[in-house]
């Protein structure tokens, strides 16, 4: 049998045509399946970018429920879950009659508060839930008070009144502050109360310079004020930490102060509460009361009212005590003239705690002072000395210095 060449390249061509044909045929399928792969890629990321945009939409729009548009962009910044929990954050807040937005710009520290929302610690700082209890009842309790009136009359006629949202703001600087008031109050070391401190610090200042703009924006801050329990809390706390051996705490949630047998101690330290200066046992530098950038500022009227009220009740204490001890000594005197009993100067002075001027005995403050410090007169005595004029005058012999009325 003879082989046909041609037949067989004939043949041949036929079928690398075939392969051809089918190579291709493959190659468009192929191309054609990447082609819808990649439509289905493209449609699948505009529609999953689509519903990022309206998440993202909606996210945004439930923020700025809450915080400023700076905040809100901040916010969306850390992402999703993150946006999630400032919303949380928000609608809590709001619940309370409280502001996100002003939590949300309140200084960040390392001291526990359900009232600085920090992005980055999203979830708060609350290291102790039964700490955080009682915290939330002094503060419900202080927001939920109308601020005390130290209006002026008329004042209205010439400021408009505060916006929902400074009112909230105003309550949740107060209510931050009240929170570190307890804290304060409750700290179990220097170095605790420093940390304290300096939280409370940064955050009056923040609450200052929030009412002194809005001021000078023509508002009336005085719906603003503190509440009678919001100014307790930073009387006390403070009264707390530097008289806490004689401070107790009533059913009232109010600090009583156990003067009576202690006067040559806590009448100083009452002082040192007020007008503060450095603690002669510490040597620290303690800010009193009156140091608070709240004292003398008309934005906050009712602290100073109540400040004042605090150094005028503690200036007539001490008148009392003097007058006190003298007119015991006086009594002591009369008493014995009536039953012909023979008192000694010293027997009187020791029974009353008053030391009179002896008659031709004349005594300076530096004599005082000496026998302060040597153990001639003693802790909470009251005595008399003249003055450069000859007038008579006394002094409380207390173990910080001397007091003089």
């Amino acid at each position: 049998m003879g082989f046909n060449f041609g037949a067989f390249v004939g043949g041949a061509s036929d079928n690398l045509v075939n392969m051809i044909k089918e190579k291709e045929a493959q190659l468009y399928e192929e191309q054609k399946d990447e082609k819808e792969r990649l439509r289905e890629a493209r449609v699948e990321a505009t529609r999953k970018r689509q519903a990022d945009e309206e998440e993202a939409k909606g996210l945004m729009e439930s923020l700025s429920l809450f915080y400023s548009p700076d905040q809100v962009k901040d916010i969306m910044a850390n992402g999703k879950a993150q946006s999630k929990y400032a919303i949380n954050h928000g609608e809590y807040m709001a619940g309370r009659g409280l502001s996100a937005s002003a939590s949300y710009s309140m200084p960040k520290t390392s001291v526990q508060s359900e009232f600085t929302f920090d992005i980055n610690d999203p979830r708060g700082s609350q290291v102790s839930s039964q700490m955080a209890a009682m915290e939330k009842e002094q503060v419900d309790k202080a927001i939920k008070e109308a601020p005390v009136d130290s209006t002026q009359p008329f004042i209205s006629r010439f400021t408009q009144p505060p916006r929902e949202d400074d009112v909230n703001k105003s309550k949740t600087f107060e209510a931050r502050l009240v929170e570190l008031d307890f804290q304060r109050s409750n700290a179990k070391s220097q170095e605790e109360l420093d940390e304290i401190d300096q939280a409370y610090n940064t955050t009056l200042d923040s609450y200052v310079k929030f009412k002194k703009e809005i001021s000078k924006s023509g508002v009336d801050t005085s719906p603003l004020g503190m509440s009678k329990s919001s100014i307790n809390a930073t009387i006390d706390g403070k009264l707390t930490t530097i008289i806490s051996e004689y401070a107790t705490k009533g059913a009232d949630d109010r600090i009583s102060i156990a003067f009576e047998g202690n006067e040559g101690v806590v009448f100083p330290l009452m002082g040192l509460a007020i007008d503060g200066g450095m603690h002669p046992r510490t040597g620290q530098i303690v800010g009193g009361l009156k140091q608070d950038q709240r004292y003398g500022d008309p934005n906050f009227q009712e602290y100073t009212n109540a400040v004042d009220g605090v150094e005028l009740a503690h200036e007539t204490r001490i008148q009392s005590y003097i007058q006190n001890k003298e007119i015991a000594y006086n009594s002591l005197v009369r008493e014995a003239a009536d039953n012909n009993a023979q008192e000694t100067y010293e027997s009187l002075v020791a029974a009353s705690g008053f030391v009179p001027i002896k008659g031709g005995e004349p005594r300076s403050i530096q004599e005082i002072e000496e026998g302060r410090l040597n153990g001639l007169y003693k802790l909470g005595q009251v005595v008399e000395y003249q003055d450069e004029n000859g007038t008579v005058k006394t002094a409380l012999v207390a173990d910080l210095g001397l007091i003089f009325y």
